[in-house]
């Protein structure tokens, strides 16, 4: 049996989650000085330690907390997050072996964060600020730079495999849902294979799929905040406001109404993370050179070279995305309305923004999909298995 969570409580858990944690990713940036070098640390290994702890203990209490509103309506959620958080300590480890452990993605990763203090800066990672933020508030608390950026990815990714099992669970029970996860794990590696470990992906990958959540559970208000919070981590975030159109375009003006508010939230938000940095509106401003299509697509072009062989630029997106394409074909008919929509327009939107200013082959920007995608591949046990559960939503963040 599931019990449905209060509607009032829900939407106060959202809004205390998410203005949470806008406050503390975005307040230590305002209230940071300018400087060009990290903190100097601890004097004392102890003060070191206790304040790791510290940090530690408040991400822990924040999981705890996370597992109490789950429980009413999954009665594993203490083993699930414990699940989680086992398998983001595993897929931070990967993060580190394949990126952090290398001198110039560190030193890159270094330089792009001193950046955001002391006045230079470099598009589009100026424009990201959320994460940044956030690694700056445990910076601040414990004065060890590495420590910060581990905990913080370790953190964002239990938050992120939370989410898509949760999206799943709207539709599968338990066992299934968990399966959701496996290809989040096997394909994390290769996600990462070929880029410098900037902190933009694990706060943008939850906020993403965070955003598929409100939207599904129709949540205007709490998706307009999640869209807007991800767009301060990532601008990507954008594609997911028309998908509102295409999963509730039956209801008429109301739906054309939320959507067209949506898209404002949505500019303001794009507009406020850029206009104080002195932005102006130019192609070269979303990824520092402009349109990539041709290089992409193995053609010349004046200021960008793909890094590597376009038959792996073209295996990138088969694998992230083709793969589940056959099963969720084959399914198509069984699957509820609602995420045929939010697939139909995510997935191109997706697809074509790495097309035109990143690389195909940059497939993190990929990962927020894999729990969408999965969930629509999943087997069924029956034709009328694949419905969405009424009874089963979320209490928050």
């Amino acid at each position: 049996m599931r019990i449905d969570s209060p509607p009032r409580s829900r939407t106060l858990v959202t809004a205390a989650s998410l203005g949470l944690l806008a406050f503390l990713s975005l307040g230590p940036l305002l209230a940071e000085p300018r400087r060009d070098a990290f903190l100097e640390p601890y004097s004392s290994t102890v003060a070191t330690t206790v304040a790791a702890a510290v940090v530690l203990l408040l991400m822990i209490l924040a999981l705890a907390v996370r597992v109490h509103l789950d429980r009413p309506s999954e009665p594993c959620a203490a083993r699930n997050m414990m699940r989680f958080a086992v398998l983001a300590a595993l897929m931070t480890f990967l993060h580190w072996i394949e990126v952090d452990r290398f001198d110039v993605p560190r030193q890159w990763q270094q330089t792009i964060y001193l950046q955001q203090f002391n006045g230079l800066y470099e598009a589009p990672h100026n424009y990201r600020p959320m994460p940044q933020g956030f690694v700056c508030l445990i910076e601040r608390i414990t004065h060890n730079w590495d420590f910060a950026c581990i905990s913080y990815r370790w953190f964002f990714t239990v938050w992120f495999l939370w989410a898509s099992y949760r999206l799943a669970r709207r539709y599968l029970d338990p066992n299934r849902a968990l399966l959701v996860l496996v290809p989040l794990v096997l394909l994390y590696p290769l996600s990462v294979l070929h880029y410098w470990g900037q902190l933009t992906d694990p706060l943008s990958h939850t906020l993403f799929v965070l955003a598929f959540l409100y939207l599904l559970e129709d949540r205007p208000l709490a998706l307009a905040s999640a869209l807007a919070l991800g767009i301060f981590a990532k601008e990507t975030a954008v594609i997911v406001a028309p998908a509102y159109l295409a999963c509730y375009w039956r209801r008429g003006v109301r739906t054309w109404l939320i959507t067209a508010s949506l898209g404002v939230v949505c500019v303001a938000a794009y507009l406020a993370a850029r206009l104080p940095l002195g932005w102006q509106p130019a192609a070269d401003s979303i990824n520092g050179v402009g349109l990539v299509i041709a290089p992409n697509l193995g053609y010349e072009h004046p200021f960008a070279v793909m890094p590597v062989p376009l038959w792996e630029n073209l295996l990138h997106p088969m694998l992230f995305i083709g793969a589940f394409v056959p099963f969720i074909i084959r399914q198509w008919r069984c699957i509820h309305p609602q995420l045929r929509a939010l697939f139909l327009v995510v997935t191109p939107l997706l697809l074509l923004s790495n097309l035109c200013f990143g690389w195909l082959y940059e497939s993190r920007n990929y990962m927020p999909l894999v729990p969408l995608l999965a969930t629509l591949a999943l087997p069924l046990a029956g034709r009328g298995a694949y419905r969405e559960r009424p009874a089963f939503q979320t209490a928050g963040i």
